[in-house]
């Protein structure tokens, strides 16, 4: 037997009362001598045993009519599948309902969501009286749908018959810690959790959950029916990411998309067909062929038309899943890119001037616009019109020049510099770089290795870089100026001396890259030689492109997605009250923004929405002006056919602390009324209790006023 409420077993104390009081109304008897005790023979003495034998018995009543009523309100249950259906223990259910995207793959009984769902009605058909029930979709954690336990049949039938597939990814582990803490509420003795899925093993457990330690979430009487609706893995190819590599985007010339192909499933495919999309025109198509497991990447190569915030989707042809045929992209094509020219003299700037401006003549769609300034125009408002800041000859900065140049590359700008040809100079500027201690070295060099991989060679040469015979012409130098270390550097040309010639430091959003020669001819004949226009030209394009033309954080349907302001289009002046976000369906979403701080003291604004509800693209408009559009994709996990089998379900409810003879397989097809009127347990016993307890105090009543009523016959 089990006591629902076992605490008020203490009231059983109570039961000594009705005992003390009869002894402490116990006398001692004295004996003394009368005259004459004739009168009281004619009593008789059957009479008094009669009454003592009621005095016990009303002691007994009334201690026995105390415990009654104490293991009444304690709630005792007890085991077994007798007694009739309305004394069964009340029952509390759980049913955790996945509806994940797989679950709109089907099979030959129609969709699993579907299956699921009718599975679900059938549970909910077998409440009985004073059941209730709590009900949870996978889509809605780490909320349950409903946060209290209901009675109300029809409320979650309803609940369950509008229930459709949705991206948000979570996970049949989440749910079952969800239900353990619902269930924790419940004073029924019956507790039962109800788990409906297809069986995708992504979808039951986190990966990196599966070697954790043993939790005791659930009760030993809580009983667990687990339903894996798919019995066989399906097929399936998907597209898996599209990625954009480092590169100059221009108008007009053409940049590299890569898309990642992978076969789920374990039959061949072949000639299966990739499209790929851009800015609302089909571009490429191509052809794969896998095998079971396999995966390869296509390279699509792309010519935007014009400049803006642009996006573009690869799609595979259709198959059973299809929420994973598709996976989005974005790129910014620079509308215009502001460069300022910080020279202390007109020699320092002549020859980037007129390089730049040849680079725009060849090129009349560049966009690239140069004001030269000396250094005392740097201030906040130069940094903040300009996307790169070339420093040639400029040897010494303030101490606020100098943090409002870490500022601006931290935040994303860049800047190319230039020494003076000055044996004096120090530049402390650079030692927030992590450049500390240049020196000049009087070697005469050339050039020896180049990274030809390095974005700014992007398209520089007719050969391909694949033949690996591309030569550079290099300039003859005599002295260069270099750091004393240059282990936090990449080198991208090296010269024969040792020494790095052109180099590159990332910090924070931002980079820098150096030229260890003057942009004059005082230590070299760069300015005069053919590399150094396509060199310049290049290497400010690079330094400009938006922070999205690299490998970048990935945004899932579902999730909660965050975005920094940092990735708005350049020169777009954009305040966190003026900014809209719009989903895939052109509706605006609530879009909420705060200020974070990093350690360098460089603050930036960040945005974040919850309604990325499906895959597509996602656009930041300041008023007409699409500042930043963010591709949103379908978790890849999702993708993955692998069924979870029956060690990998019993591994997972077992760290949850769910005994192996408490979790029950149930079938699709099952009859879930019978099978669960055969596992259910439990008889609640108070009525009969409290019956009792009535019937005694019954007995109680008519033996005392018997026993009142013979005393005074007696006396």
């Amino acid at each position: 037997m089990t006591f629902l409420n076992p605490f008020l077993l203490f009231g059983l104390v109570a039961a000594a009362i009705p005992i003390l009081i009869h002894l402490f109304n116990i006398r001692k008897l004295r004996t003394i001598e009368f005259s004459t005790l004739t009168f009281l023979k004619e009593l008789n003495r059957n009479k008094i045993r009669r009454i003592k034998v009621r005095q016990w018995l009303l002691l007994i009543l009334r201690t026995l009519l105390i415990l009654l009523i104490v293991l009444a309100f304690s709630r005792p249950a007890l085991k077994g599948s007798f007694g009739s259906a309305g004394s069964r223990a009340a029952t509390t259910l759980v049913i955790l309902l996945d509806n994940t995207a797989s679950m709109q793959l089907h099979n030959e009984q129609g969709t699993f969501l579907s299956q699921a769902q009718q599975q679900a009605q059938q549970v909910i058909a077998s409440m009985q009286e004073n059941d209730e029930v709590f009900f949870l979709r996978l889509s809605d954690l780490p909320q349950a749908t409903t946060e209290v336990g209901t009675q109300d049949r029809t409320k979650i039938s309803a609940l369950i018959k509008e229930t459709d597939v949705s991206y948000n990814r979570r996970t049949i582990e989440e749910g079952m810690r969800l239900a353990a803490r619902l269930l924790q509420q419940s004073k029924n003795y019956n507790k039962e959790v109800y788990v409906i899925t297809d069986g995708q093993r992504s979808t039951l457990t986190l990966a990196n959950k599966s070697q954790s330690a043993v939790e005791q979430l659930f009760e030993p009487q809580v009983r667990i029916f687990y339903t894996q609706l798919s019995n066989r893995p399906g097929e399936n190819i998907a597209v898996e990411k599209t990625t954009v590599p480092p590169s100059l985007l221009q108008v007009n010339k053409p940049f590299t998309v890569n898309v990642v192909m992978k076969n789920y499933g374990s039959s061949p495919v072949t000639n299966h067909l990739v499209t790929v999309t851009f800015d609302r025109h089909k571009v490429m198509q191509k052809s794969v062929s896998l095998g079971g497991g396999e995966s390869t990447t296509l390279e699509f190569s792309i010519t935007p038309s014009r400049a803006g915030v642009l996006s573009g989707f690869a799609e595979s042809e259709d198959d059973l899943y299809e929420p994973d045929n598709q996976s989005f992209f974005s790129v910014t094509i620079p509308e215009k890119i502001s460069v300022a020219l910080i020279a202390p003299e007109e020699t320092f700037e002549r020859y980037i001037a007129a390089a730049l401006a040849v680079a725009k003549a060849a090129n009349p769609s560049s966009p690239i616009t140069v004001t030269a300034a000396p250094p005392s125009r740097i201030t906040t408002s130069l940094f903040s019109n300009n996307d790169v800041v070339i420093l040639t000859g400029v040897k010494e900065l303030t101490i606020p020049q100098s943090e409002l140049l870490t500022q601006f590359v931290r935040n994303g700008g860049g800047v190319i510099f230039f020494p003076a040809a000055d044996t004096s100079a120090h530049y402390r500027y650079l030692e927030a770089f992590g450049l500390a201690g240049l020196r000049i070295n009087r070697s005469p060099a050339t050039f020896n290795k180049t990274d030809l991989q390095f974005p700014i060679f992007q398209g520089m040469f007719e050969q391909g870089l694949q033949k690996k015979n591309v030569t550079i012409e290099s300039p003859q130098i005599t002295a260069t100026m270099n750091a004393v270390s240059e282990t936090n550097l990449r080198t991208v040309i090296d010269l024969t001396s040792g020494k790095s010639f052109l180099w590159q430091r990332e910090l924070g959003r931002g980079k820098v890259l150096g030229f260890s020669v003057p942009a004059t001819a005082d230590w070299s004949d760069l300015p005069l030689k053919g590399i150094f226009v396509p060199l310049l030209y290049q290497s400010v394009l690079y330094l400009a492109a938006p922070v999205n033309t690299g490998e970048r954080q990935e945004y899932f349907a579902g999730e909660r997605i965050e975005f920094s302001s940092a990735g708005i289009k350049r020169g777009s002046s954009v305040s966190p009250s003026s900014l809209q976000m719009i989903d895939t369906e052109n509706r605006p979403i609530p879009l909420e923004s705060y200020v974070r701080t990093t350690a360098e003291g460089v603050s930036h604004s960040l945005f974040t929405f919850e309604h990325a509800d499906r895959a597509g693209i996602y656009a930041a408009k300041e008023k007409n002006d699409t500042v930043l559009v963010l591709s949103v994709n379908v978790h890849r996990e999702e993708s993955q056919c692998e069924l979870a089998d029956n060690e990998h379900v019993s591994s997972m409810m077992k760290r949850l602390g769910v005994e192996e003879s408490a979790l029950q397989e149930l079938p699709p097809n099952a009859d879930i009324e019978q099978t669960i009127a055969e596992s259910r347990f439990g008889i609640e016993l108070w009525r009969y209790f409290l019956l009792a307890a009535l019937l005694v105090a019954l007995a109680e009543m008519i033996i005392a006023r018997e026993t009142k009523q013979n005393s005074v016959a007696t006396l």
